[in-house]
């Protein structure tokens, strides 16, 4: 039988990287888990979106500085 289930991943709202690229798993059943994977990747959330940390740096006012649009 085939079941449809509900999965969750983050995706960079600036380059389309999957926060699950090069990971063992590619998608987790919890929005919470997969949160917390994010950010301990080093994946920052603001203003709604989700930023993986080739897209955005801090500025000398520790600002975040997000990089140009690339997808």
């Amino acid at each position: 039988m085939i079941k449809e289930i509900k999965m969750f991943t983050i995706i960079c709202d600036n380059c389309g990287k999957d926060v699950c690229d090069g990971e063992e798993f590619s998608c987790w059943n919890d929005e919470g888990y997969v949160k917390d994977c994010a950010s301990d990747a080093d994946w920052v959330e603001h203003n709604n979106g989700d930023y993986c940390p080739n897209c955005y740096e801090y500025d000398d006012n520790d600002e975040l500085i997000f990089k140009t649009k690339t997808k």
